[in-house]
């Protein structure tokens, strides 16, 4: 039986937009044993997967973790990352690679001149260097049944929205006056998620609307925040990895917020139906492929001057 085997060490989105070409590599080959390598604290993501045979945790020490993979006899070797880590991993394992072509040079043209030549989506873009065919369908993210948030036990009335502030930067967040007037003007219950970072801004927005924001962040797991969403009338979230959950999910009222980065990068939630909220009218953005922590030109006018009004109406119209 054909083993193979995809490397993608991090990050959370960045390993859901893999899910597409481990499902398409499956159906081309329906016999064939498919192995994921990643980072221990990021197997969970593929949990229940029925495209994956085995998952393969890394942590730390790649001559350990290349040992126990060359055991495995892989035929195959699919570089879904194509960094450091994973060209030394497949010196390590003896194979010449399938590698995904990050486009590079054209990301960090469009970052300097503004001029965007990126060929589609991210993933689009990968399956095509790869030389697969896309499916047309979307992420996979399959929620296990443990996972599974009973509202009531948080005490969670539908409908409600549920609120994703975080992002891996600053530069993909909105300011703490930006949250207060979209909150402001929401009449819900809005249940904010987000990491340990985000606990102390939650708990100030739940301070000043005590009636109406459930803080959550740091308090539920990434698979019990996608329930939280599944569930949700609406999902506002920022460039971030509850961004392209949602969109695994296909929650059909996806809201997302763009600040330092850009749709045009190809990292949008991928073929479902979603709304971007971004300030198109900033000669400067986008300002980088990933979003950064401070404002280069130090106004953060990508966010302070963002329109909200979209968001506002559909909440009121819920």
């Amino acid at each position: 039986m054909q083993k193979i085997l995809c490397i993608r060490f991090s990050s959370i989105g960045d390993i859901l937009l893999t899910t597409p070409i481990v499902r398409v590599l499956k159906a081309q080959f329906p016999h064939a044993e498919i192995h994921i390598a990643t980072k221990a604290s990021f197997a969970h993501l593929w949990e229940g997967n029925p495209h994956v045979h085995d998952v393969h945790g890394f942590d730390g020490n790649i001559l350990k973790f290349a040992a126990e993979l060359r055991d495995q006899g892989f035929d195959i070797i699919y570089d879904l990352h194509k960094n450091l880590r994973s060209h030394v991993l497949c010196l390590l394992l003896g194979k010449l690679p399938k590698q995904i072509n990050k486009y590079t040079s054209a990301r960090k043209t469009f970052i300097k001149t503004k001029v965007n030549t990126l060929p589609g989506h991210l993933v689009d873009r990968n399956l095509q260097s790869l030389g697969l065919q896309s499916d047309g369908q979307g992420l996979d993210y399959f929620i296990p049944a443990a996972s599974h948030v009973n509202l009531s036990d948080f005490g969670i009335k539908a409908p409600y929205i549920l609120f994703a502030i975080g992002a891996a930067h600053q530069t993909k967040v909105l300011s703490y006056p930006k949250m207060i007037e979209l909150l402001d003007a929401i009449p819900q219950q809005v249940v904010l998620v987000g990491d340990d970072w985000d606990e102390k801004i939650g708990y100030r927005l739940a301070t000043l609307f005590p009636e109406k924001v459930l803080n959550l962040c740091s308090k539920t797991s990434i698979a019990q925040s996608a329930s939280l969403a599944q569930q949700a009338a609406m999902v506002i979230a920022h460039d971030s990895s509850m961004m392209h959950i949602s969109a695994a999910l296909k929650h059909p009222n996806l809201f997302t917020i763009w600040g330092s980065t850009h749709v045009g990068l190809g990292f949008t939630p991928y073929k479902t139906k979603f709304t971007a909220i971004e300030n198109t009218n900033l000669p400067c953005r986008p300002c980088s492929t990933q979003g950064s922590n401070v404002c280069p030109l130090g106004h953060f006018n990508c966010m302070n001057s963002l329109d909200l009004s979209a968001i506002k109406r559909a909440a009121q119209a819920l």
